[in-house]
């Protein structure tokens, strides 16, 4: 007899960096060696998202097992987000007000259990919590199941960057809030 797995998704301003810390290396095993994902080091990105003003998070579980989150923060106007990025016909797309922004900063789920579809459902808790007007994302340029996902939610691709020297090419994203006005 096939047996269902339970799923939950908490909203929250609190996380436990250490168990985030061990589930992203897990995740992301194959490609720890990559830039990316050392420089600057998960440590430090994960603690500057945690402790940003307006810090929020979702946690997904699966079966009472943290198995993903999404993080972010509200992007303060002298944010260094759009660095490198400028677009000719929309010159506003760079400026930034209080309550413009949400940056989501982190988002990973285990490999394993992303036929459950928590990924989404992390993603449409937290922003559809969010006051913002809009929310933005970077997203390696390699993967393609993430970037088809945010297609799927009316996401707007707005230009191309390097977050961090070293680092691949990232796909910077961007939607309207809330989220559940358009599915």
């Amino acid at each position: 007899m096939p047996t269902t797995d339970e799923t939950s998704v908490v909203v929250t301003d609190q996380v436990d960096l250490d168990a985030l810390a061990d589930l992203y290396r897990r995740v992301h095993a194959a490609d720890l060696h990559l830039p990316d994902h050392s420089d600057p080091s998960l440590t430090d990105r994960l603690r500057w998202t945690a402790e940003a003003p307006g810090f929020q998070a979702t946690l997904g579980y699966v079966n009472g097992e943290l198995a993903g989150t999404v993080m972010g923060c509200p992007l303060p106007p002298e944010t260094l987000w759009w660095r490198d990025l400028a677009d000719p016909d929309d010159p506003d797309l760079v400026r930034e007000w209080d309550g413009r922004t949400f940056a989501v900063c982190e988002t990973f789920v285990l490999p394993e259990l992303r036929r459950h579809r928590l990924g989404v459902q992390m993603f449409s808790d937290l922003l559809d919590v969010r006051t913002e007007e809009r929310v933005s994302l970077a997203v390696t340029e390699t993967n393609v199941r993430v970037w088809r996902a945010l297609q799927g939610l009316s996401f707007r691709h707005v230009g191309d960057l390097i977050p961090f020297p070293g680092w691949r090419s990232h796909r910077m994203l961007v939607r309207a809030l809330p989220l559940s006005s358009s599915r």
